[in-house]
């Protein structure tokens, strides 16, 4: 446990029954950031998200993580969440993230009991599709950041798009008694390439997203990245409308059309599919439509 915002909530809900919790906030060096401008950035995993929210040189430099950090819940949830807790966040879905009493009208849920069935997709012999829906993962992977993770067996690092395994269930590739230490930005991509990041709720509340995107413009040396969060087990990137926007293939409604197409959205969770394809279309169209209009995309 870090924050605790997500752990403690669960535990309530008794949806988790720790036998032990490990307090994470008191180890040295993982409430730190490190600012490098040519280096790259290092972001201790238990650093509050109201502090990379605020931070000057992430704000200058990685302004879609600022933006997507400030945007989680809260004022006091963001004081006392972490990045590396949004990171982990577990997976949420309408028939799991309830009380007792009204799991009991899903008794086959499986991942809140083990049963054997998803209520979401009835038609799956198996796997969970639960939410990702942490609003910091859509920038990280944007960014092309990395996680290092720590065990007694040494660490490692992972991009932050392969952390995530596409499961409901096991949607994390921690490996047992290994913990998220930092987060690891490359050297900051130039202002002109300032990425856009929005969270669309459908109500301006304190709800998770109906969806997230974030949209970094191509570079020298870089590939542009389209990336949708809160709609599947894992971050979402539209990898065919990237390749258009890169080569100067279609207007900027097509490609956002592209995108919205090739995206695999199964959960009605948050919001119908027919209606988050619309949604999203409509707004990566003004997204992409902005850059061209005050950003090269080359």
């Amino acid at each position: 446990m870090a924050g605790g915002t997500d752990l403690l909530v669960l535990t309530r809900k008794g949806l988790m029954a720790p036998r032990a919790v490990i307090y994470l906030k008191t180890i040295p060096g993982l409430s730190e950031i490190r600012f490098d401008e040519k280096g790259g950035t290092r972001i201790g995993a238990t650093v509050a998200l109201e502090e990379v929210a605020r931070h000057p040189g992430i704000n200058r430099y990685y302004s879609m993580l600022a933006r997507a950090a400030s945007a989680v819940g809260s004022p006091q949830i963001r004081h006392k969440g972490t990045i590396g807790g949004n990171i982990c966040l577990n997976t949420r879905c309408y028939f799991y993230n309830r009380s007792p009493f009204w799991r009991t009208e899903y008794p086959e849920c499986r991942k809140a009991s083990g049963g054997r069935q998803c209520y979401v997709l009835q038609q799956s012999r198996q796997g969970c599709f639960a939410l990702q829906s942490g609003d910091t993962v859509g920038p990280l992977v944007a960014l092309g950041a990395k996680v290092r993770l720590l065990s007694e067996k040494g660490d490692r690092v992972l991009p932050v798009e392969d952390l995530f395994l596409g499961d409901g269930i096991n949607y994390l590739a921690l490996e047992p008694g290994e913990i998220l230490t930092e987060i690891v930005l490359p050297p900051p991509p130039s202002l002109s390439r300032n990425g856009v990041f929005i969270k669309f709720r459908p109500q301006n509340n304190l709800d998770f997203a109906t969806f997230t995107l974030s949209v970094l413009p191509s570079g020298k040396d870089a590939g542009s990245r389209i990336v949708a969060g809160s709609v599947a087990s894992r971050p979402l990137r539209a990898k065919e409308a990237e390749r258009m926007l890169d080569l100067g293939n279609g207007d900027m409604a097509t490609i956002a059309r592209t995108a919205s197409e090739e995206l695999k959205l199964i959960s009605f969770v948050r919001g119908t599919v027919p209606f988050k394809r619309r949604a999203i279309q409509v707004k990566l169209a003004g997204i992409l439509k902005g850059l061209e209009a005050h950003t090269p995309l080359a």
